[in-house]
């Protein structure tokens, strides 16, 4: 449980976000999720799918390039999953 001070100091952060960043307090009191930017989805999709084509295209013709190829993209596609590429 929170002290009567420590609602206070919470009462008036959230009268500075509402001031401040209408939109932000909107999307924090609705409490859902931001869904996913179009372009970050279709990056990762097509790395995705690119990174596991190359890795079979390298395994069945017996291609160290293709599978080394395969392997960065696949390094790549981590990155992206990883990292906050497209998020607000």
């Amino acid at each position: 449980m929170l002290s009567h001070h420590d609602r206070q100091e919470l009462e008036k952060i959230e009268r500075w976000f509402e001031l401040t960043e209408p939109a932000l307090a909107a999307r924090l009191r609705s409490g859902k999720p931001a869904r996913p930017p179009l372009l970050r989805l279709a990056v990762v999709l097509s790395l995705d799918l690119t990174a596991g084509l190359l890795m079979l295209l390298g395994m069945v013709t017996n291609s160290p390039a293709l599978l080394l190829i395969g392997m960065i993209t696949v390094t790549s596609a981590v990155i992206v999953h990883l990292s906050r590429f497209g998020r607000d």
